[in-house]
């Protein structure tokens, strides 16, 4: 059976036994790290990664505005399992009652996912490493066939390993060169057929999700004294001088302070020091790969499951804003077929990677993904640009965390905002019941609207922010309240159609496809 119930055709065999059409299938990887923003990968820092550039960058394609549609990891990590928008799959939080692993579960998604969608059709299936938030205990998903999952929060040292729990001491070993072990050592002992019972060599699907480069971003120690000199990037947002133009949740805050930038500081220091043994990661996969013979015939994502910002807009350290730090993430793809040292300029999302991995499996995905595949872009002649999507939907439900509750709490007792909003200076005097019921502490629930030229926000305060990206790139000038009426209306009425879009509807609300109607002045017409 396919992903979506058809029945296999006849001369393909039953599914897991090996057949002909196995062996022309290709293998597939994604290599999902956490955090990582697309500004990290800089023309430097690939400079200080040489696996990752020879083999993924110079060795494939890297899609220059890829992006998630709700950046936060849980969230994003859904979508990524499904190909939905957040609004659809309703994992909107990294806990309960919102979501988190145990939402996933109660929902049936476990049940069904790009992993039982190919396992199902005779793919091979393995997970290393970071899954959804909240995942612990013994349980082993459907789908995967072989499962070294994190077990616990990003602070763990423990692996669910097909059942059994696996504590590493962190002082002996670094996790991700754990993961990386094991992601390495899979390749090589499974290549080839398993006879009596498969007698060609079945395509594998692996998920290897590191913990690099998420807080507190422990480096390996062999990487302790690498990059001294790192400087931590200060854009023109960076402490954004004047933040009148913002919604008050930005508003509120004062300038960072010299120990909040110390900490930035080092904090970006760490971060890009634990992508070094990601490299040493993706270095040692591609090794591996080419020793059993599968290289060629594998495909390989590079991606992150969220942004992140240090200092932009004067937040501090976090992510799940619609601001472009926050939602643009790295792509790169290798495989067969897949043009060398190409960049693509066409605007792709985490949205589309599971329907792309059935696509290049040969599976018909379920009607219920609203993402697009992204085969078409990885040959020689990719669709073209104005063919392809035009705009998207961000969103992200209310940060409230731990409110507080004065005057019997400190600082101490409140847990950071996952934004990095720190607390408004009045903080005390808000009382429980206001804290509890409002949307003024913390960022607002938003929806948002992303275009070739445009970020527009819009928040359930009645905020909005409206932001031209050719002429300003960092979002400092809110121009909502000055910008021509045409546009205002233009812009939230494409969001209105994506707000609650399923399916077909999402992909043609995104563009791409002939419509009627003039765009306004600004917005190239591409539908």
């Amino acid at each position: 059976m396919t992903a979506d119930g058809a029945e296999k055709a006849d001369n393909e065999g039953p599914a897991g036994f090996g057949t002909a059409k196995d062996a022309d299938r290709p293998n597939v990887v994604l290599i999902l790290t956490d955090d990582l923003a697309y500004d990290d990968l800089s023309p430097a820092m690939l400079e200080q990664m040489p696996n990752l550039r020879r083999e993924l960058v110079e060795g494939g394609t890297t899609f220059e505005n890829s992006f998630v549609t709700n950046s936060l990891c849980c969230p994003s990590r859904a979508t990524t399992l499904r190909g939905q928008y957040a609004h659809n799959h309703q994992v909107l939080s990294n806990g309960p009652p919102l979501g988190g692993a145990e939402k996933f579960r109660f929902l049936g998604h476990e049940d069904s996912t790009f992993a039982t969608w190919l396992q199902e059709d005779g793919y091979r299936t393995a997970f290393f490493g970071k899954y959804l938030n909240g995942y612990y205990g013994d349980l082993v998903p459907p789908g995967w066939d072989e499962w070294y999952g994190i077990n616990g929060n990003f602070l763990s040292n423990s692996l669910n390993e097909n059942g059994v729990t696996i504590g590493y001491d962190p002082d002996r070993y670094h996790l991700d060169d754990v993961l990386s072990d094991k992601a390495s050592d899979y390749v090589e002992r499974t290549a080839g057929a398993d006879p009596p019972f498969f007698t060609t060599d079945r395509p594998f699907l692996m998920w290897l999700g590191t913990k690099a480069p998420h807080q507190p971003a422990t480096p390996a120690p062999r990487h302790a004294d690498e990059l001294k000199d790192l400087e931590l990037p200060r854009s023109p947002s960076f402490n954004e001088e004047d933040v009148r133009d913002k919604p008050r949740w930005v508003q509120d805050n004062q300038p960072l302070g010299p120990d909040q930038v110390a900490y930035m500081q080092e904090l970006h220091r760490k971060r890009l020091q634990s992508m070094l043994a990601v490299d040493d990661m993706v270095g040692d996969l591609t090794d591996s790969l080419r020793r059993s013979g599968e290289l060629d015939n594998t495909y390989i994502f590079f991606t992150s499951d969220n942004g992140f910002h240090l200092g932009q807009h004067r937040l501090g350290a976090g992510k799940w804003t619609a601001y472009e730090e926050d939602i643009r993430v790295p792509l790169m793809v290798r495989g067969p077929g897949v043009p060398e040292g190409k960049k693509l300029p066409h605007m792709v999302l985490n949205n589309d990677l599971a329907p792309t991995f059935t696509d290049l499996a040969g599976v018909d995905p379920p009607d219920f993904v609203d993402g697009r595949s992204l085969a078409p872009l990885l040959d020689e002649t990719p669709t073209p640009e104005e063919d392809w999507r035009q705009r998207f939907l961000v969103e992200a439900v209310a940060e409230r965390g731990n409110v507080p509750r004065p005057p019997f709490v400190d600082e101490s007792q409140v847990a950071p905002a996952l934004t990095g909003d720190p607390l408004p200076n009045d903080w005390r005097k808000t009382s429980s019941g206001r804290a509890d019921s409002s949307e003024e502490w913390g960022r607002p629930w938003l929806k948002a609207l992303r275009t070739e030229n445009y970020l527009y926000v819009f928040y359930r305060t009645g905020e909005r922010e409206l932001y031209d990206l050719r002429k300003d790139p960092y979002q400092l000038d809110n121009i909502y309240d000055s910008a021509p009426e045409k546009l205002t209306r233009w812009l939230e009425a494409k969001l209105a159609v994506l707000n609650q879009c399923e399916t077909d509807n999402c992909r043609a609300a995104e563009g791409g496809r002939p419509e009627t109607g003039e765009a306004p002045a600004g917005e190239t017409r591409r539908g």
